[in-house]
């Protein structure tokens, strides 16, 4: 079997887990991260790594005659105003946070809102896309010049394949809601294969009076009891959904997040696409979960692992002693630190403006968390500032 890679390079983590997986099954494998519309050649499955490349995906599906992903059910999973108005149209809207594209203020409804373009990833902050406001009064004394009129014709972002995007504004889910989330594998006949569940821990920063982040900085599996009965019920229906109704076929999805808090369940933020949590799983498991996943088969979970941002002190990197010997430890996508490097207060375990986040694989919790602290201390205690 054929296989093609549609992604961007800078998710090499997601590249090199897939790739691994496909050619432990003895199956060849190309990858593309640019000039998507030069691609040719004859292939039998498409894996794409990053949404907004989903579009490149179902153009390339009509015209090799494969039958995993519509041209409707591309642009439903690549936009997160037509992701919530399918679900709202399928008999979900219950579980979705109230939003709006607004074209003027008196579009903008009360209560806390956070501002996301309807195209690309959450981890992109920019001081506006992906920021929490306390009400509609804060949020317009933040938006930029020509907010309004710029979401009237919408834009587009080169690192997101230039999809037409406009700026979103959601209803804030509540900053103590619990938050979990699953991974799940839809097969080739449609038959939809829930993996594992994680916990998210958020973390609320705020930016003087009116704004303010609530990202992950912790990113745990957790066994199938921990899990909430409310959101094993309402993660099946969802992807049930997805299945019979997009038809979607041969597609790895991450989420989406489900919110629980005062006896409410609300989900946002779904990923047609391995993730990080995969990669880690797969990796704490011997590299096996990926093939096993492709190849149909039902797997034992018996590892863990724990993805944490470190919470370095911030400040500027006077010098640093070696710390090469705590790599195996820490996530792909951090940064290096060396002298000069500016340590930012980092508002995620992905921040793109700084990350440093440390991840423990094992079997035990508690001894994982210790080896997180360790880690965590010795890195922190390598490092001397101005």
């Amino acid at each position: 079997m054929k296989n093609l890679i549609l992604s961007y390079a800078r998710a090499h983590h997601r590249i090199g887990c897939m790739k691994k997986a496909i050619e432990s099954l003895g199956q060849t494998v190309d990858i593309k991260t640019d000039n998507f519309d030069t691609i040719e050649g004859s292939y039998d499955r498409i894996w794409t790594l990053s949404e907004s490349l989903l579009p490149v995906q179902a153009q390339l599906e009509i015209k090799l005659g494969l039958k995993n992903l519509s041209v409707s059910a591309a642009e439903v999973l690549t936009d997160k105003k037509k992701f919530d108005d399918f679900c709202i149209a399928i008999g979900l809207g219950d579980m979705i946070p109230k939003s709006v594209i607004p074209t003027c203020e008196e579009d903008l409804f009360d209560g806390d809102l956070i501002v996301k373009p309807t195209v690309g990833s959450g981890t992109k902050l920019d001081g506006f896309s992906y920021t929490s406001y306390h009400s509609k009064e804060e949020l317009l004394n933040n938006i930029p010049d020509n907010f309004f009129e710029t979401n009237k014709k919408g834009f587009t972002d080169p690192k997101f394949n230039n999809v037409q995007s406009y700026y979103m504004v959601q209803e804030m889910l509540p900053t103590y809601s619990e938050v979990y989330g699953y991974y799940a594998y839809i097969d080739m006949d449609g038959n939809v294969h829930r993996q594992f569940c994680v916990k998210l821990d958020t973390k609320l920063i705020r930016y003087g009076n009116s704004k303010y982040y609530n990202h992950p900085y912790v990113i745990q599996s957790i066994d199938e009891d921990e899990v909430p009965d409310i959101v094993k019920e309402s993660s099946e229906i969802f992807y049930e959904s997805i299945a019979d109704v997009l038809g979607v076929r041969n597609m790895f999805i991450s989420g989406p997040d489900f919110y629980v808090y005062d006896g409410i369940t609300k989900m946002i933020d779904c990923n047609p696409r391995i993730g990080t949590g995969n990669t880690l799983m797969d990796k704490a498991m011997g590299f096996t979960v990926i093939p096993d996943i492709i190849s149909n088969k039902k797997i034992q979970y018996n590892k863990h692992f724990i993805w944490r941002q470190a919470d370095l002190k911030p400040g500027t990197i006077k010098r640093v002693k070696d710390y090469s010997h705590l790599k195996e430890y820490i996530s792909e996508t951090s940064h290096e630190l060396h002298e000069g490097k500016v340590i930012a207060e980092q508002t995620n375990a992905s921040d793109s403006i700084f990350n440093m986040s440390i991840i423990v694989l094992g079997t035990k919790k508690p001894d994982m968390q210790k080896t997180y602290q360790a880690v965590k201390e010795e890195l922190q205690n390598s490092i001397e500032y101005y």
